[in-house]
Formats: structure tokens, sequence, C-alpha cells
């Protein structure tokens, strides 16, 4: 069989065929197509190993997919952390400069220990394809002394731990024929690829039979559960593959072959790929397209004008960029039939940054130096740009690099195929001789996509679903105020803090009530205060219903099945024994901080009277008041602004259609009219300044008439109006007393400092520092016009071997990735 194969492969190769080099007029739509934008993300995480209660420290790079260069407009990434049962337990905002951001997650401490998945999105990737967003497992373990074993998720809801169902399930084996089909009567060459139970890759070996149970051939894993075997089926009869796993046996279905169909066969030669094209039709392959195609558009593209049965096609390296190429056959009707994609490396195309310690063995207590250097190999370096971060992790917690993704298997390799890939950076760093090879046959199997060609965005007619933010995006509905079922029309103004700044917008709902604010710079759990008003109905009251930000559906993630035991993780870190010691002192130290004696706080209590008095005599010239206004139980009712609060609060004054009036105070001439004078915590203000004090801010306002007011003069001849606000202390106690059109909104995050070397200190983030596993972390690196930078962080106080990873992207769009080691004693 292998011989009559070779006969036919070179009678392929060496058959005179006619094809020529044509333009890009087919309807035929490439997936990954330039013109098509598409993003991709990627986070640097510190680490992919944690102890519940430790912190997780990220890099995040937003890219363009296509070239991997980054854009210079602002942008907005969704980070999340999903557990081992599919729900999100934290989830963050980060707002995105030229491609870059950064943040932190506090791992609660009273997590499971099992799998984890942090994802990273924009709004924009929400119209594609979900298995297109960054996604990396991880591993927490959970504090054995904090007994209960649920979590804490964003939703509220307990979570308990899911049993697993295993029993009676069979491994998953898949075929895969090179080109998509299986064709009668010619030989094809089939990938496969067959995965365990709890969806880990196993080594197989088995055999094909046919319908009577004649054995047609045989077949093995060659790495990670893939592999390839021939076979030439013939048309009426049914195969089945046969396989033994655990004692146990198993039997599969291969896919029925077609009567007409395409055999596509794809080698890569010294400067050229030949993709062999051969159809078992009679109408021949007259008037097909080859198209070869990357993340950069397409590359070549190639029709046969003559009816032959027989087409070989040979594509110069010289056309591609590193990474995966894809090249698809499509008929006349511009119907794709075969796909097949292949990976090129030039091997050259990303430069290479050493990572120097200046000792190799540096002393507890001390100081690390590192140099980070740009290997020139002999060119010019002067316009030389790349941002990158650096981790430095305990060894003993983190994995081999063949086991590991790094940014440049993520670009090159991982984002551009669905699914999950087994020990990724084995195809990039292993020295197996054999690793090109079995790439390709990752490329038969994994990246066999069975012609995803018409992977559109979502759309709500012209426009996309998910809209590009520059910016927190704030969106609802207004509602009348008694009746808040129904939805009503309304001038939207909106308060809230911009980078320190006090902003204000306002925009008129539809006809609906619906009504969005772009583009809003404001971090995390800032209130934004409302107010509704129609200008041809100005006694009219409204409430509102602000839609929160919540994570995207996780319901493309697969079940990730929890590890009973930790041994299946650990057997890809570096030092399983020596990570337990270190755990040990993390659940010992985290143990004394969070079992703490009851402690009792007596203080001495003060009246709201005396506050009051208090805030008068510090900032006001007054001492008596006509009425006053405690807004203690006000904030938590829907009132657009603090002057509609006043009104049958206090006799005397009038609010209506924007105007404010108090009744039966104007002995003396004023400037004013009949306005009263404002002041907000003792200054003279306007009216328009009174009224974009949001409501929750406001401690209490006093009202003063007549002679009460003839304190202030002509300037108090209509009355006075005093506004005091509460201070920050106050503020921070009410945080979870928000009126009703005012609300808590999750905005960017504002990411932590990583910790000082601060040993010393018995508080909570000094000794996360001394008995994490994460010695440091450099969000922000870069190079001087030399090719090179220094980074310098403490030595800490534990005797061990440390790994420094690095990893960024060049202005250029090349990926970046190195690593290193030194020892502290």
């Amino acid at each position: 069989m292998k011989i009559t194969a070779l006969i036919l492969f070179l009678w392929i190769a060496f058959t005179d065929c006619t094809y020529s080099q044509g333009q890009d007029n087919s309807k035929y739509f490439i997936a990954n197509d330039s013109t098509n934008y598409r993003e991709k993300v990627f986070l640097h995480l510190d680490k992919s190993y944690y102890n519940a209660g430790e912190d997780i420290w990220f890099k995040v790079y937003l890219l363009n997919a296509a070239s991997h260069l980054w854009d210079a407009i602002r942008n907005v990434v969704y980070v999340d952390i999903v557990g081992p049962d599919n729900k999100i337990v934290d989830f963050k905002i980060i707002r995105i400069e030229d491609g870059i951001g950064n943040g932190d997650f506090a791992l609660p401490s009273d997590l499971y220990g099992g799998e984890y998945t942090v994802r990273a999105y924009t709004n924009y990737m929400r119209n594609f394809d979900e298995t297109y967003f960054f996604r990396q497992q991880l591993y927490i373990s959970p504090l054995n002394f904090i007994t209960k074993n649920v979590g804490t998720a964003l939703d509220g809801n307990e979570q308990v731990e899911s049993e697993l169902v295993l029993e009676g399930q069979m491994p998953d084996l898949q075929f895969f024929p090179e080109g998509g089909n299986l064709v009668n009567d010619y030989f094809n060459r089939v990938g496969f690829k067959i995965l365990g139970v709890d969806g880990r890759s196993i080594d197989i070996e088995g055999v094909i039979l046919d319908e009577t149970g004649a054995q047609i051939s045989e077949f093995a894993s060659a790495h990670l559960g893939m592999g390839l075997f021939d076979i030439k089926p013939v048309e009426g009869r049914k195969y089945t593959a046969n396989i033994v796993h655990n004692g146990k046996k198993y039997s599969y279905n291969l896919p029925q072959g077609v009567k007409d169909g395409i055999v596509m066969r794809v080698q890569e030669l010294k400067d050229y790929y030949q993709i062999n094209i051969q159809t078992s039709s009679d109408k021949g392959l007259n008037g097909f397209n080859l198209f070869g195609s990357q993340r950069i558009g397409t590359i070549y593209n190639a029709k046969i004008d003559q009816d032959k049965s027989l087409a070989v096609f040979k594509v110069d390296k010289e056309l591609l960029v590193t990474g995966i190429a894809q090249f698809t056959l499509v008929d006349e009707k511009s119907t794709a039939i075969c796909e097949r994609l292949v990976f090129y490396d030039d091997g050259s195309s990303s430069p290479e940054i050493k990572i120097i310690p200046l000792s190799q063995t540096n002393t507890k207590n001390g100081t690390v130096q590192l140099s980070i250097e740009l290997d020139s190999k002999g060119q010019d370096i002067s316009n030389f740009g790349a941002n990158m971060s650096i981790s430095v992790t305990d060894l003993a917690a983190s994995s081999p690099r063949e086991h590991q993704a790094d940014i440049r298997t993520y670009l090159l390799l991982n984002s551009e195929v669905k699914g999950k890939i087994e020990n990724p950076g084995y195809y990039f760093y292993s020295e197996d001789p054999k690793r090109r090879q079995f790439l390709d046959l990752l490329m038969m199997t994994q990246g066999w996509r069975q012609f995803i060609v018409n992977d559109l965005p979502n759309t709500r007619g012209d426009s996309f679903a998910f809209v590009k933010e520059m910016g927190i995006s704030v969106e609802g509905e207004v509602r009348k105020f008694h009746n808040p079922d129904k939805p009503d029309v309304a001038t939207v103004k909106l308060t809230f803090q911009d980078s320190n700044l006090m902003g204000r917008l306002s925009v008129k709902s539809n006809e609906d009530g619906r009504f969005k604010f772009l583009g809003l710079d404001i971090m995390e759990d800032n209130k934004l205060a409302f107010e509704m008003v129609d200008y041809d109905r100005p006694m009219k009251e409204f409430a509102i219903q602000l839609d929160s930000i919540r994570p995207a559906p996780i319901s493309s993630l697969k079940k990730e099945h929890r590890l009973g035991e930790t041994a299946s993780f650990e057997q890809f870190l570096e030092n399983p024994v020596a990570r337990k010691g270190f755990d040990t002192n993390f659940e010992n130290e985290m143990m004394k901080l969070i079992q703490l004696d009851e402690v009792l706080i007596i203080t001495e209590g003060r009246s709201k009277k005396k506050e009051m008095d208090t805030k008068r005599s510090t900032s006001s010239i007054y001492s008596s008041v006509s009425n006053t206004v405690d807004f203690s139980e006000i904030r938590n009712q829907p009132y657009p602004n603090i002057l509609a609060a006043l009104r049958a609060r206090v006799p005397g004054v009038d609010v209506y259609g924007g105007f404010v009036a108090i009744r039966g105070v104007n002995s003396m001439s004023s400037e004013r009219g009949t306005t009263p004078l404002f002041l907000l915590n003792g200054v003279p203000v306007n009216q328009e300044a009174i009224e974009n004090v949001p409501v929750w801010e406001v401690d209490f306002i006093d009202v003063l008439k007549g002679a009460r007011a003839s304190i202030f003069g002509s300037e108090g001849g209509n009355g006075v109006i005093a506004v005091y606000t509460l201070t920050g202390k106050e503020l921070k106690d009410q945080k979870n007393k928000v009126a009703g059109n005012v609300f808590n909104y999750q905005g960017f995050y504002k990411p932590r400092k990583f910790y000082e070397p601060a040993y010393g200190n018995d508080d909570l983030g000094a000794n996360r520092k001394k008995f994490s596993s994460t010695l440091h972390w450099e969000p922000t690196v870069k190079m001087d016009n030399n090719g090179k930078s220094k980074v310098i962080f403490p030595a800490g106080t534990k005797s061990s071997i440390y790994r420094v990873v690095l990893q960024g992207i060049t202005n250029d769009g090349l990926p970046l990735a190195s690593e290193a080691v030194f020892e502290v004693d």
C-alpha cells in the first residue's frame, strides 16, 4: 500500500497540468482576510499556579489581528476569572493606552482548588466567534484550613463543587481527512486526534477494519494523541477504527467516503509548498481557484483554466510571513471544497532579547539586577522600540517552557486556530528533531476547520452588534415615575467624576426611553448621578433603569473538569516537592492573618445636631436658621437634583420649572430678582453649581429667611439656601446608600503597584509578598536607544531558584519572549 501511494504521489507531482495566476475576483470570503478588521488580546500573567488568597498580576496587549500592531486610540479590555463550575469569580475593566494596560486580581481566600480560566476580550471582539477570546488556564490551590468547599462568584449564587460523571464515557477520537473529505477509490491521508475523558490527549494504537471485519490498516498516535494513516476507501463500504484503552475496547466509525470529491495533499519543500489536487469528478477542475491567505490577507490566487483532473501548485515561501497559512480550493461557483492549514517559520522574524542577571547567585535581603539587551546581530537598532513586561517567580511553581503559552506562541499559533493547544511551547522551543513534523500534524488535526469560510461578524442591520469602545459605555432607560414598568422620553443629564474633574453630559432618550453615553473615562465604583427633565412638561418626574456592565456569556467555554488531586497538574511543574514547601508557609501565614481574635472597638458617639453645628461654625457667618433639611433619609429617594428635594419640605420655598423662590423675604432690593443666595459649604455659587451637586453627596441644607438672611446684606434679600456636603470619610461610610437616580458603576480598574519591599510589616500585603512564589512583577519595561534596559528589585528572604520571563511586542508587531534563571541564597 505504501509503495502504491508513493508511485501515485510521484505521478501527480510530475504530471503536466496548467494553471494561471489570477486576480482575486472571487466571491469567496477568507475568514482571516485583513479587510475584515479583527483584534487580538494577549495577557502576560506572572505565573500559572496560585494559592487561594494570592494575587494575580497581568499585563494586557491589545493588537490588530492582521498586523499585530497596536492602535494609538484609547480602548477597553474586559478581563475575568472563570471557575471550574463556569461561574465568574472576578471581573475587571482595563483602560488601554497605545495598545497596553495592566491590572491585578486579589484572589479570595475561600476559593476551592482546581483549574480556572482567565478570559480577556474587547466589546468589538464579541462580534465574532467567542473562541477567539484570549483564554489561559491556571491552577489555584485551596487553603486547607478553610473548610468550606464553595467560592465567591459575581452573581452571588452559591457555588457547589460538581461531581464528575465519567463512568461510561469513551475517549474522543476524531478523524480529519486532508483537504476535508474521504474520496472513494483514491488514496487519502487522514489525520486523527484522541482525547481522554478528562480532556487530555492519550497515546493509542489501533486497527482499521471494513464492514466484513477484514483489517485494512494499522495506526498509532505519534505525538499528544495525534497521528496519521492512509486509506483507500471503496464505494459502498463502511470502515471502523478499533482501539484498546485501559483494558477496554472501543470502536469508532470513519467518515463516509464520497464518490465525487477532491483529494488535496500539501508538502513542504525547501523553497515552496507544493499542493497537489486530484478530482474524481468527470467535470474536472476547470474554473477552480486555489487561494492562499494569512492574517495579513490573500497571499496567493491561482485559477485552473483547463479541463484537467490533476493540478499541481507551487507557492513560493517568499510570499509568506511567519505563522499559519491557509490554502483553500473553491469551485467555479466560489464554494469552498478543500482546505489545509500549514505553519511557516522563516526562522528570523522575531528579535532575540537577552536577560542577563548581574549575578547568578544573589544574597537574601539584597538586590537583584537584570540587564535586558537586544541581540542586534550587527543590525541598526537606533529605531528599535518595544513594550515589554517581566515576571520573576519561583522555579518550583512554574512549568517548563515547552508546556507554556507565551505571546509568541499565542499570536502566531493559539489565536489562529480554534480549541486548546496542548503544550504550545513545544512547537517553538523544543530541540526535538520531529518538532516541525508534529507541528504540521497539529495543522492537519487541531487546525482542520472544515471550511470555516463564513466566519462573519454578528451584525444588526448594516452595523456591528458590538461597537469599538474608547471608554466606558453607560446605557439605560427612562421610566415613568409613577409607573416604572413603562418607558418615557426625557432629556437625560449625567453627572460623573472624570479624571478628577466633574463632568456633565446630556442626551435625549428615544421613543423607547433608551439612552446611551459613550467613551466615559471613569474609574471603578464611580457614582453616576442622573437627572431627567422634559422642558415641555416642567412638572414631570421620571425614574431611571440603568444597565449594568456584565461579562460576556461563557456558554462557549468547554466544561473544565476539576482535578480530584493536584498530581495531574504537578507533573508540569519544575519541582512539585519544593512547591509544597512554600505552599505550606503561605498557608500558615494566611491562617494567622485571617483567624484573628474578635476585637470590640468603643468610640464616643456624636449627635447629628452637633455635627451640623460644627460644619456651620467652620464654614458660615450665620448663627441661626429658619429651616434645616437633613438628607440622611432623602439620599435613597429618586430626586433629579437637590433643589427638587426641597419642594414641599420647606414652607415658603417654591421650586418649579428650574426656578427657585422663597416667598415673603423680598424686604430688601436685590439684583438677583427673586433668586435666593446659594451657598455651597459657605462659598457663594450660582444655581447651576447647586444643581450639579449629586443628591447622595449632600449632608444637610439650611434655609434662611427674613431677618436671619439679612446678615448677608442685599445679597440675602431673597433668602439664602446653604448646602453642606459630606466629607470624604462620611462619603466612604455612605458608599452603599445611593439615591434612586444615583448608581454605583463599575469603571476602569485602577491597578495596584506591586508590593513594596516592606518585609518587616505584618500587614496582609507585606506577608503576601513574603510568602508568595512571585518575587517581582514589572508591567512596563522599555529599552533605551542602545537596545538596553535594567530591572532592579529586592531579592527577598527565601532561598530558591527563580525564573525570569520577559514578554512583549515590538513597534513593528513582532512578538518578544525570553527567559533566564538566577538563584537567591
